[in-house]
């Protein structure tokens, strides 16, 4: 898989209390140093900076960044204010240029950053689609052949022709992201502005963005919100004074994140180190005495993933199936009990609950004692992507009441086999959804 973006060592410095045209003019200089001399350190204010680090009206906006996103990656930026985010995706969207370091793009950008941006306010709604393509290097036949997809995706079609400065904040960020997503760039930045839109409006974006990530395009998406990240990232950058403290996994991330929040907001000195209670093997789990889950009745003991030898793992194919095992304690007679396991997203949505319904489990009454079940995934089931496993002991009735629960302490991640040609045949790109069954087809000649 090819790169998308890649920033080497890239730091942005501003000098405190410039507000003039000194800012652009400087802006200008370290472009036309990096065209004509890529070696070139870009000079003011990074040579001022080298030369007097102390200097007390530099700020460091970022300071020596590194990473790399490949194509078709959802990539969440999270952090405080003033972290760092918008000025990275500043400059990742070439809005404005790196003190020093080294930013390559490969594909069409499309950003929707500050409300405004890339927008004229004295054009209408209509010129500004129009100009918006032009700017991503789309013809005027290509952008019209996206406008009525964008009209009703915005909802502001009776002021289409109206200038966009009349506009209210959430009819500007609807026009906005509309333009943004529907223009298909190869990279597509969000800010948070999306937080000034309805719930409704939100939520259509969010699915706007899933529609995109599908299409195996690469979204770069900054937000607050630990939710929407967990929806829509494969994986989360976490900032803090202009540096990467953390690149992982979403929900890893994220717990770090609300660690060093709570850790600032009690007073205490944030730690840069990854708590151990986070970065935990989600494989297994094993729960200790007085700490499993359950009741005075039945107790979960630990659980783990295998793939179909006995071996556990924490990630397998898409063409192999693998097995949830978990164990449980029953203290005193409870009547018929029924295993089940919930499979979701990060995001928290369900892919599909399973219980074991079988024709005797009904009328089995387990003595007290220690049990193990397994339920077996099959393959060409899930489709690429992480799977959170929460499983419980519940009542076998119609009730189903829940004994013990455990919710989300497994995760498996599912690798796309580009060599399965059993679903997949010849075809090797990007496939839809969140499952990848392996059906029956027939076809045959009609008369």
């Amino acid at each position: 898989m090819s790169l998308a973006i890649s920033v080497e060592n890239v730091s942005k410095i501003y000098r405190l209390g410039e507000i003039n045209r000194s800012q652009f003019f400087a802006d200008l200089r370290r472009w036309a140093k990096s065209k004509f001399n890529p070696d070139h350190t870009f000079g003011d204010p990074e040579t001022e900076a080298e030369q007097e680090p102390k200097a007390p009206d530099l700020f460091y906006a970022l300071s020596n960044i590194s990473f790399e996103i490949k194509q078709g990656e959802t990539v969440g930026i999270i952090g405080s204010n003033g972290a760092g985010k918008s000025t990275l995706l500043k400059l990742i969207s070439r809005i404005t240029a790196p003190s020093s370091g080294i930013i390559k793009i490969n594909g069409r950008v499309g950003s929707l950053l500050e409300v405004g941006t890339g927008f004229h306010p004295d054009l209408t709604g209509r010129d500004n689609m129009f100009m918006n393509g032009a700017i991503l290097g789309m013809n005027r036949r290509e952008v019209a052949a996206k406008f009525d997809d964008i009209v009703s995706f915005s909802g502001v079609g009776k002021f289409i022709d109206t200038p966009v400065k009349r506009y209210s904040s959430g009819m500007f960020v609807r026009l906005a992201f509309s333009v943004a997503a529907f223009l298909e760039p190869e990279i597509l930045i969000v800010d948070e502005v999306l937080s000034v839109g309805d719930q409704q409006f939100q939520d259509r974006c969010i699915q706007r963005l899933k529609e995109i990530i599908r299409d195996g395009r690469t979204v770069l998406f900054v937000s607050h919100g630990a939710g929407v990240v967990k929806k829509i990232c494969n994986r989360a950058i976490l900032l803090k004074d202009g540096k990467v403290v953390l690149d992982d996994e979403p929900f890893v991330a994220l717990a770090h994140y609300q660690k060093i929040t709570k850790d600032s907001e009690e007073g205490t000195k944030p730690s840069n180190s990854l708590p151990a209670t986070v970065r935990r093997d989600y494989s297994q789990v094993s729960f200790s005495e007085g700490k499993a889950p359950g009741s005075v009745d039945v107790q979960l003991t630990g659980g783990r993933l295998l793939n179909e030898g006995g071996t556990i793992i924490d990630r397998t194919l898409t063409s192999k199936g693998f097995i949830l095992e978990f164990d449980f304690r029953i203290l005193k007679n409870s009547g018929s009990l029924r295993p089940a396991a919930i499979f979701s997203t990060v995001g928290g949505d369900v892919l599909f609950w399973s219980g074991d319904a079988s024709s005797g489990s009904a009328d089995q009454l387990l003595q007290p004692g220690d049990y193990r079940t397994r339920l077996f995934v099959p393959a060409h089931l899930l489709a690429p992507g992480e799977v959170v496993i929460s499983f419980d002991i519940g009542e076998n009735s119609n009730k189903g009441n829940a004994h013990a629960q455990a919710t989300d302490e497994l995760k498996i991640t599912i690798e796309d086999d580009l060599e399965d040609i059993a679903v997949r045949g010849a075809y090797s790109g990007p496939l839809p959804g969140c499952m990848r069954p392996l059906l029956k087809w027939s076809t045959e000649k009609a008369n």
